[in-house]
């Protein structure tokens, strides 16, 4: 099974000190071992970089970086102006939402490819009619 991965999830595993680190360890081990892969967009890599540049500084956020660019269980997409036009129906259809940019293209790109499942720790997802990792 293929789950898009947030934001969320990556920060959560990269910090000990998240209050999702050890949930979201597990969570990427029983999906990894079952075989599953993840998804996610430019978009979601030049947010955790610019969160790593603030919390660890510029070579850990690299680093960080290239790891996951480099690691084969992770694909990731890049993002036309085409897909952010198509996002931004997400953001009218819930506009009553706080939702980002960033969100609304990770939504966008799971309609488009059919994936129903998300390892994030955001609540925006199950608003847009996703499942989270459990």
């Amino acid at each position: 099974m293929v789950a898009l991965v947030d934001t969320s999830a990556l920060l959560a595993l990269s910090r000990t000190k998240d209050q999702y680190h050890e949930r979201a360890v597990a969570l990427a081990d029983r999906h990894l071992t079952g075989g599953g892969r993840f998804v996610g967009t430019t978009l979601v890599l030049g947010e955790l970089h610019a969160h790593l540049l603030h919390l660890r500084g510029p070579r850990e956020a690299r680093l960080a970086l290239h790891a996951l660019l480099e690691d084969p269980i992770h694909e990731w997409v890049e993002v036309s102006a085409e897909l952010v036009r198509d996002a931004s129906e997400w953001l009218s259809r819930f506009s009553d939402q706080a939702f980002t940019l960033v969100d609304a293209v990770s939504f966008q790109l799971m309609k488009a490819r059919g994936v129903h499942h998300a390892f994030a720790f955001d609540a925006h997802f199950r608003v847009a009619g996703y499942e989270l990792l459990d």
